[in-house]
């Protein structure tokens, strides 16, 4: 499964519309401006983990579903992350 996660890696080619990178850059630029760190972080994960999508879309059914658990536990902790209180140093 490395092997074949190294191959995907090594070979992918991945074109980027030129408007999913831009909408990328200028909400995390707004984001940064108006101090929205966290919805940052959430737009970021969710436009790499959509464009790693479709470098794995024709990897096979086991990397792809372990792509998804991985994603869905990722995004899991990152809410339970957000609720939790923040911690006064």
């Amino acid at each position: 499964m490395i092997d074949s996660l190294y191959s995907i890696m090594t070979e992918a080619k991945l074109p980027l519309p030129a408007v999913e990178l831009s909408i990328l850059l200028a909400g995390l630029a707004c984001c940064l401006v108006f101090r929205f760190t966290r919805t940052g972080l959430i737009m970021a994960f969710l436009f790499i983990y959509r464009w790693g999508w479709l470098v794995l879309v024709n990897a096979g059914q086991g990397l792809l579903m372990a792509y998804l658990v991985f994603g869905m536990l990722i995004g899991i902790a990152t809410v339970v992350g957000m609720l939790r209180a923040p911690t006064e140093h």
